[in-house]
């Protein structure tokens, strides 16, 4: 599977969203992630495998039990954006770095995501700094 760069921009802006620090899947739901799909499932574990969403207990992973028969089941864990996946979302939203992210890297990993965004966010910055030290 192929991550969807707008989906995972928008469970993001979901987690963000949430009127608590954290969110569950429940929640998720009702804002249009149906946690019930593979789509979910798989842009759900590129989150927890960069450390941009974690449990708000501190234990590992994201509530999903996967049984022996290719099957599984969620449980509804209180979840949150970390500190690393609002520096994400935030180089997301700049137009600039998101349209390159868009056509430059579609097939890119999400660490490549992660580190481009970041890289071109910075460099998007530095380039206003020196506009305004000029």
């Amino acid at each position: 599977m192929k991550i969807d760069h707008e989906y995972l921009k928008g469970l993001l802006e979901a987690f963000e969203a949430s009127g608590e620090p954290h969110t569950d899947i429940r929640k998720l739901q009702e804002a249009g992630f149906d946690y019930s799909t593979y789509e979910f499932l798989f842009h759900m574990r590129l989150l927890d495998d960069r450390n941009l969403i974690a449990r708000t207990d501190g234990k590992h992973g994201i509530g999903f039990f996967e049984a022996a028969d290719d099957g599984g089941s969620w449980g509804v864990l209180p979840l949150r954006l970390t500190a690393s996946g609002h520096d994400f979302l935030d180089a997301l939203r700049n137009k600039e770095v998101w349209n390159t992210v868009k056509t430059g890297f579609k097939d890119a990993s999400i660490g490549t995501l992660v580190d481009v965004s970041r890289r071109l966010l910075d460099g998007f910055i530095q380039k206003k700094i020196d506009g305004i030290l000029e």
